[in-house]
């Protein structure tokens, strides 16, 4: 009787003991869900790869544009032969580019019309003028002139024996006073100074009427000459700003008022020029690109003192509203 109890007592906890080690053995060991899982090396590394495919792209771009700017610039200046359809195709292959510069076939289609169109170019024949060409030089209207042939005979012997003029004492008239030579011209030479650049100057002078030209050098300083034609907004580029792309040129015109026989005060009014626009430079090649080009005028003002050191030469300074500080010295003929 005792081991029918003890056997009903084994049972379950033989159960118990078993149910137990299956739940230990499926925790120590979970079920594994296989994820596809894309590293981010392997991101990165596609992005660089397409990086470097639309800049290498860009450089093939840039390249067909520059050599179809340039082949433009030689169609229209030669001077000799001009030929506008020629012109008018190559700026159809230009503008197909811009539209579409990250197509690559539509560029390579592009190329290779600006290469014929290259070839054709250099084989037209060059023309000139030449003076003693027949079209040009025909001397037969004055061959057969109405009294070519009777000039010498219409020539009387007396028209041709020159006529003596009388003697003249040629002592008497070196030794003549000449007169005074008093025109009141003037030459100006100047320079302004103003930021650390130069601004330099030459003008003329008539009594109390001046005129002088001058330049200042305030141009930006750029990494790089710029092309001079604008890059696709397609493509990858950096925009640097509106920059001063030369030197400011212009004129003055100065009146001079004696105030004592030694010294002057003057004033001047001018207008000046210079060239600016929008600079991009490209992430491709680092190459820089006017995207615009437009005049800048400004209007100027200046006024000074000048002081004559002697008859021929006399000196002034004054301030130019463009150009500063202005020293001038002048030379009186």
């Amino acid at each position: 009787m005792s081991f029918k109890i003890f056997r009903i007592f084994l049972v379950p906890i033989l159960f118990a003991v078993s149910s137990f080690r299956i739940e230990s053995s499926f925790a120590a060991s979970p079920t594994r869900v296989p994820v596809a899982v894309t590293p981010l090396r392997k991101i990165a590394q596609g992005a660089d790869i397409n990086l470097q495919q639309r800049l290498q792209e860009q450089r093939e771009t840039e390249r067909v544009l520059k050599e179809g700017e340039r082949l433009k610039r030689e169609v229209r200046d030669n001077d000799y032969y001009p030929d506008r359809g020629l012109e008018r195709q190559v700026g159809e292959q230009l503008n197909k580019v811009r539209e579409s510069g990250r197509d690559p076939q539509r560029v390579r289609e592009a190329d290779t019309e600006i290469t014929r169109l290259r070839q054709q170019n250099n084989s037209r024949p060059n023309y000139y003028y030449d003076p003693f060409y027949r079209p040009y030089y025909n001397t037969a209207p004055l061959i057969f002139a109405p009294g070519f042939y009777n000039y010498r005979s219409n020539i009387s012997p007396s028209d041709s024996v020159p006529e003596q003029s009388p003697p003249q004492n040629r002592v008497v008239q070196s030794a003549a006073p000449s007169e005074p030579y008093s025109s009141g011209f003037g030459l100006l030479v100047s320079s302004g100074f103003k930021d650390g650049k130069i601004a330099p100057g030459i003008g003329v002078k008539y009594k109390n009427i001046g005129f002088e030209i001058a330049g200042i050098f305030n141009q930006d300083s750029l990494p790089g000459s710029v092309n001079d034609f604008s890059l696709p907004s397609n493509l990858l580029s950096t925009d640097l700003g509106q920059k001063k792309l030369s030197a400011q040129f212009g004129a003055d015109v100065l009146g001079f008022l004696d105030v004592d026989p030694r010294v002057a005060v003057y004033g001047s009014v001018g207008l000046y020029f210079q060239s600016v626009g929008r600079i991009a430079q490209s992430q491709a090649t680092n190459e820089l690109y006017k995207q615009t080009n437009d005049t800048e005028t400004t209007g100027a003002v200046g006024g000074g003192i000048n002081y004559k050191a002697s008859d021929a030469i006399n000196v002034g300074l004054g301030y130019h509203s463009l150009r500063g500080l202005t020293a001038r010295v002048g030379v009186n003929f």
